[in-house]
């Protein structure tokens, strides 16, 4: 069994509600291995879900996403954020409650901003599985 296969199973037993075999194969094969990363930052990075700020003098600009990473990746990560959402009314999932919760106590009606919150809380779920070979347990997932 070569390592790609091992990675490829260890995906597929995250075990985390709305993600897919699909969903896991597509990251898989836009993320690459997992590992290489240093830290889940890095990967945000990568994706390009990292926060750009930029300032001068008086004047500050609204902190938003820097998009310089995975165009592929991202809109991957973006969708399963509704997949998971859609998958909580079955499967409680801590990724999709904060979604939830954010969306529902949000006064705009633009969801994207909290979609991108939750992308980046499931980057770091994703990361910290792989890095210690676990599987999702959703009763310590909320207390983190």
């Amino acid at each position: 069994m070569s390592e790609d296969s091992a990675a490829i199973i260890s995906l597929l037993n995250w075990g985390i509600p709305g993600i897919s075999n699909t969903t896991a194969v597509l990251l898989l094969g836009t993320l690459g291995d997992i590992r290489r990363f240093r830290n889940p930052n890095a990967l945000n990075a990568f994706v390009g879900v990292d926060l750009r700020h930029y300032e001068s003098g008086q004047f500050i600009t609204a902190d938003h996403i820097s998009k310089r990473g995975n165009t592929m990746a991202r809109k991957i990560l973006y969708r399963t954020i509704g997949q998971m959402a859609s998958a909580s009314h079955y499967h409680q999932c801590h990724i999709a409650d904060y979604y939830l919760q954010k969306k529902k106590s949000s006064q705009s009606r633009n969801s994207k901003k909290i979609a991108i919150a939750a992308v980046h809380k499931l980057i770091r779920t994703i990361y910290h599985l792989i890095i210690y070979g676990q599987k999702y347990d959703y009763q310590l997932a909320k207390h983190c």
